[in-house]
């Protein structure tokens, strides 16, 4: 079989997708991943086919308007203008979609591609399923959708998922359909979201069941697998992860540092998070190594308690520190899990509280939200994450995640269901 595998966004978003291609590509089949076109060298680099798609996220998502927003701490803004962005591109990405699929027998998407790829699907007459990394949308009594979790019981979480449903559809019919009159197919006059469902097509959650458990309620083509990782073997260095000179033996000459950094998302307030961040370096003894990532942090003082860092390997890094001090995205907080170390989550927006609640929950770390972060919050944190009860909470934890095969899950969900 020839999988074509559709997934858009930054690079959490695209490295699990890579070690499903290689999985899939063990097996025998051919595989083509189609992915924002700054990924190329990245995707090329384990062997894997790369079809590009048109933009790039991580461009958009530094760009001055939303930094603006997301210092001012207006998300309602900061999603809007993520998703008028989205149908500026829309158009150049969907025949990305279409030409990157003409070969191929069966498609795989991603949560940002799935009604569009429902219509690919339907006018290329090509078989199609759903894997996504995050944010379990699927209705079910058992949770309520993540953006809106402030109760849980089954009525008020069924109407959540049939809420978020009902305004998606609202916000993207027109253009689909005026996507679909292009393709010659038929007006969708209901929800393709709740067709979807209705025809219980394949959808799979990698996200470990340590985490969220699989829902009863659930169609029987529905389920939780695991979280997909890259095979250390077949791991190739891409050049943000190489290790800056002197770190290896900065992390030798002292305790088990904190590590610090909020991945592919922009720091909300550098000034502020300047300022927490020179206090903890003057007031304690702890040693923290940032990884800023794109963020310019003006101000940041030179201390031989801080490392700093523009990215880093997290599965190299984080079974080296004590702590991690991160943003909530799926990748991330797996990774941290993994490395049995204790997570505190500092969310900005989209999934980030709802992972923040879960590792919370779980008593695997803090949630602090950014707009409540302050240096008194994240000591009393750290101090928290230290504790014997915390600590033998995620090494249990993560001991279960990593014996799990989310890869193998999967794998073996898609071979049957499109055998």
């Amino acid at each position: 079989m020839h999988y074509a595998i559709i997934t858009y966004g930054s690079r959490c978003d695209v490295q699990p997708y890579i070690a499903l291609a290689l999985g899939l590509m063990a097996r025998g089949h051919e595989v083509t991943l189609l992915a924002p076109e700054n990924f190329k060298n990245f995707v090329e680099g384990y062997g894997v086919t790369f079809y590009p798609l048109h933009g790039n996220l991580e461009e958009l998502i530094y760009s001055p308007e939303v930094l603006s927003m997301l210092k001012s701490g207006n998300m309602v803004s900061l999603l809007r203008y993520m998703q008028r962005a989205g149908r500026k591109i829309q158009s150049q990405v969907n025949q990305g979609m279409i030409a990157g699929c003409l070969n191929a027998d069966i498609m795989i998407a991603s949560v940002l591609s799935i009604i569009w790829v429902h219509s690919i699907a339907e006018k290329l007459n090509k078989k199609w399923g759903i894997l996504q990394l995050s944010l379990p949308s699927t209705p079910t009594k058992e949770f309520p959708f993540s953006g809106l979790a402030f109760f849980n019981f089954p009525a008020y979480n069924i109407f959540t998922h049939r809420l978020v449903r009902f305004l998606y559809w609202q916000f993207n019919k027109k253009d689909l359909n005026r996507f679909r009159k292009s393709l010659g197919l038929t007006i969708a006059r209901k929800s393709l979201l709740d067709l979807i469902s209705k025809e219980n097509i394949l959808n799979l959650w990698c996200i470990s069941p340590q985490l969220v458990a699989n829902p009863k309620d659930w169609n029987s083509n529905s389920g939780i697998t695991g979280f997909l990782t890259l095979p250390a073997k077949k791991r190739v260095i891409h050049p943000m992860d190489q290790i800056p000179p002197g770190l290896k033996e900065w992390l030798q000459n002292g305790e088990k540092p904190v590590y610090i950094g909020f991945g592919s998302i922009p720091i909300p307030d550098t000034d502020l998070f300047c300022k927490i961040l020179n206090e903890i370096i003057i007031q304690t003894q702890f040693r923290i190594i940032l990884c800023k990532g794109w963020s310019d942090i003006p101000g940041l003082i030179t201390h031989p308690d801080l490392f700093v860092v523009k990215f880093i390997n997290h599965e190299w890094l984080f079974p080296q520190c004590k702590t991690a001090v991160i943003h909530g995205g799926a990748g991330t907080t797996a990774a941290v899990i993994k490395a049995k170390i204790s997570a505190i989550v500092v969310s900005v927006f989209a999934d980030q509280p709802w992972w923040g609640k879960i590792i919370e929950d779980k008593n695997l770390g803090i949630h602090i939200p950014f707009k409540k972060l302050t240096a008194q919050k994240l000591l009393k944190a750290i101090e928290i994450s230290q504790t014997p009860e915390m600590r033998k909470s995620v090494s249990e934890t993560g001991e279960k995640i990593n014996n799990e095969d989310g890869l193998k899950i999967a794998l073996d969900a898609i071979e049957n269901y499109f055998d």
